[in-house]
């Protein structure tokens, strides 16, 4: 069981970064287009807007980060339940 865990937990870390790298790649874009996003953000909201754009470019670690919690939260019970192998031949 110890195998399917990691596979679960590579999963959810594999989709939860790739979700985050599409997003940013959408901002990427959005930011090459032309569009002054960036410069809004700034502007309007000082700190705060620096800060946005910091987690913006830091969206698959975070996405991987979250696909990990995921996991834990959603079969957290189901591996916890597992009994651990039985030790009768030694």
């Amino acid at each position: 069981m110890n195998l399917m865990k990691l596979v679960y937990y590579f999963f959810g870390g594999f989709i939860g970064f790739m979700c985050g790298g599409l997003i940013g790649l959408i901002f990427y874009g959005l930011k090459k287009s032309g569009s002054e996003f960036d410069r809004f953000l700034v502007q309007n909201f000082g700190f705060f807007g620096k800060y946005v754009l910091e987690l913006i470019n830091a969206l698959p670690i975070i996405g991987l980060a979250l696909g990990l919690v995921l996991v834990k939260v959603l079969f957290g019970p189901q591996f916890d339940d597992q009994d651990p192998p039985s030790t009768e031949g030694e």
